[in-house]
Parts: C-alpha cells; sequence; structure tokens
C-alpha cells in the first residue's frame, strides 16, 4: 500500500546535518490515537481544614488513577509557577484505549468530589481537569536521550528511534505525519477571546476545543548530570527557561498562549510532597501551531533559550547527561474538554476561550 503523496514539502533546509542526536516516539501499531488528561487540585487559603480538604480531594485521585480504568501511566507534579493558585497539585494520564478513557472520564466526577465536602470548606478547594484526545498523525515527540523517555514515553511497548528532523525551524511540524497534506489552518470562524475573563471562583466552567487547538508539554532532567553541568543549568540556561514561560503567560493575546504551566515532577506515592526533584516540564495550550512557532522562531525570549541549550550542548560535548524532550499534540474540533470548578482566575484556558458558566453552591 503506498503512502500518501506530500503536498507540503518538508521545511528541513538542504544538506541540514543535526549537531546532537536526537530521537522520536515509536508506538505500537496497534495505537492509532492516545488520550491525555491532566487534573489538579488547587488550595486557596493556607489553614489546616483546608489543608485536610485538600489532601481529601487528592487520595480520591490517586485511587481514581488506580481503578480498573487506569491510565497507562501516569505523572504527578508540583506547580512552580503559572496563571493559577501556588501549590497546585496537578497528575497527568496517558491512556490508549478510547472505551477505558470514556469510563475513567465518566468515573472522575468532580462536580461530586466537590459537592462532598463540608459546605464551608468548598471556598478552599478548587478542581480542574483538561482532556484531550490525539491522533497519532496529528502528534510529534522530540528526545534528546533514550535514558529518559517521560510523558507518553512510558507507555507499554513504546520505543524510541533516532531521527533527522530537528533542530531547524519547522521541524516539529515536519515531524507531524499528517502535516503532509494538512497546514493545520486556524478555525475559518474566527475564535475570539473571551470580552471578559470568567472569575472562576464560585463557578463551575466547562467547554471544548476550536479546531487545530495545540497542546505542549516540554520538560528538562538533570538527575544524572556532574556538579559542574547541573551548576551551568541551574545558573544559566533554567533562569532563561523560566523567563521565556513568564512572557508567553504574561501575553497571551500577542503570542497565543494559553495557561501554561511550570511543573515540577513528584514521586506518585507521595504527590503532595514537593522534593525539588531534578525533573521539570511545562505544559498547556497554543491556539494554534503557528502561533507556538512564530514563538519560538521570532521572539527573543525563545531564542534565548534556543542559543542557551545550544551553547549548553557546546560546553559538554562528551560525557552531556542534561536530557530535554517534548510532546507536541494538534487537536481537532471538540476533542479536547475543560472542567473548572471554583479555581482562581487565570487557570488554563480561561479567558483564552469560551466556556460555559454555572454558579456553585459555596
Amino acid at each position: 500500500m503506498s503512502c500518501p503523496v506530500r503536498l507540503y514539502p518538508l521545511r528541513k533546509p538542504k544538506n541540514h546535518r543535526l549537531p546532537v542526536p536526537r530521537y522520536t516516539l515509536a508506538l505500537p501499531s496497534r495505537i492509532k490515537h492516545v488520550y491525555t488528561t491532566y487534573v489538579g487540585v488547587q488550595q486557596h487559603f493556607n489553614d489546616a481544614a483546608s489543608t485536610e480538604t485538600k489532601a481529601n480531594a487528592c487520595q480520591y485521585i490517586e485511587s481514581w488513577l488506580g481503578s480498573n480504568n487506569r491510565p497507562s501511566s501516569f505523572e504527578s507534579f508540583a506547580l512552580i509557577d503559572g496563571r493559577e493558585a501556588p501549590g497546585t497539585t496537578i497528575w497527568v494520564g496517558y491512556w490508549t484505549d478510547a472505551t477505558r478513557h470514556a469510563k475513567a472520564l465518566e468515573a472522575l466526577r468532580l462536580p461530586s468530589i466537590f459537592a462532598r465536602q463540608l459546605k464551608e470548606r468548598r471556598p478552599s478547594l478548587g478542581l480542574w481537569h483538561e482532556s484531550y484526545a490525539t491522533d497519532v498523525s496529528r502528534l510529534e515527540t522530540n528526545y534528546s536521550g533514550l535514558d529518559y523517555l517521560p510523558g507518553l514515553g512510558q507507555i507499554p511497548n513504546s520505543s524510541a528511534a533516532e531521527h533527522d528532523l530537528a533542530t531547524y525551524w519547522g521541524a516539529a511540524r515536519d515531524r507531524i505525519p499528517d502535516s503532509a497534506q494538512d497546514l493545520f489552518p486556524r478555525p475559518t470562524v474566527r475564535i475570539d477571546r473571551p470580552v471578559e475573563a470568567p472569575k472562576g471562583l464560585g463557578q463551575h466552567l466547562t467547554g471544548i476545543s476550536h479546531h487545530n487547538l495545540v497542546h505542549i508539554r516540554s520538560g528538562q532532567w538533570w538527575m544524572n548530570c556532574d556538579g559542574t553541568e547541573t551548576q551551568a543549568y541551574v545558573q544559566k540556561l533554567e533562569p532563561t527557561l523560566r523567563k521565556g514561560l513568564q512572557y508567553l503567560n504574561d501575553n497571551p493575546k500577542e503570542t497565543g498562549a494559553m495557561g501554561l504551566r511550570y511543573l515540577r515532577n513528584t514521586n506518585v506515592d507521595e504527590p503532595l510532597k514537593d522534593y525539588d526533584r531534578e525533573e521539570t516540564c511545562g505544559a498547556g495550550f497554543f491556539a494554534n501551531l503557528e502561533d507556538l512557532e512564530n514563538w519560538a522562531k521570532t521572539h527573543s525570549s525563545h531564542l534565548a533559550i534556543w542559543r542557551g541549550a545550544m551553547s549548553h550542548y557546546k560546553a559538554f560535548p562528551d560525557n552531556r547527561k542534561f536530557r530535554t524532550w517534548h510532546e507536541v499534540s494538534v487537536i481537532s474540533e471538540g476533542d479536547a474538554q475543560f472542567e473548572y470548578i471554583n479555581c482562581t482566575p487565570g487557570t488554563g484556558v480561561m479567558g483564552a476561550t469560551a466556556l460555559e458558566t454555572h454558579d456553585l453552591d459555596v
């Protein structure tokens, strides 16, 4: 069976050679879609009762992640920085079976978790989930090493293969199989951001995605670095990365960024404890792939990240242990769903896309 003819040429420059090896995810051939759900628990007050309420909600999420329809793999995080409540505890789960994922979402029941709390404690608790389905042909991944394959790379029976579509502008698009026939344009009907962002607190917000919404998760891992390489990342590259994420969150209309979060991985057995693990990621949505590409290619905040990463690779050419990676999904209309219950303003896609609003009994 012949492959479809490529309508749009690769953006890879002629005679381009990678300065460093790169790898991409290879899923089992039977897997045609992957299903991703992020869940967050916010705590709005610092008293003992609020801490207990958050812990109770987190215990429910942990039980849900271990249920019969549990994900193929999952991770937990502490929020380092973002547009929502500091101290938010977050999980991400990955499924490869549509039925299991649908049943898992049905069983999540965030409104029930919220309503189950004592009424006087409900104002202290925020709950949210962001879920999306990705056709594998609308997905791309990129890893700098084979010793660290997080995220989708943890799906059972997956592997990673070396590739040469990297280290040039437009490489991410080239790695998406459907880019051969699809430019992933913006919706023909303009999607305007709400004139007035929802307040979030005291509200139950729900919504779905427009066509060609993009999600990115991009991570760093330096657990195996020696002291010199760790210092180079922590003192030079990490501040540049944080500055870039801050720019995106401060300028959502100009960049198309939608609620990016800077996260530190935690032990899934103790998700409420942050041990300053040497593993972080940024995760969130962009209105369109072109928005992500424009920021990456043209804005000084990302160019500084790019130059810093290249400098790091050159500084540690032979025994480099610092690892970077990312996964990008181009999501079809309606294939992402959002839910926010009593969350702080700016959480996730609040203010960036239309959401139905209902008042809560708090």
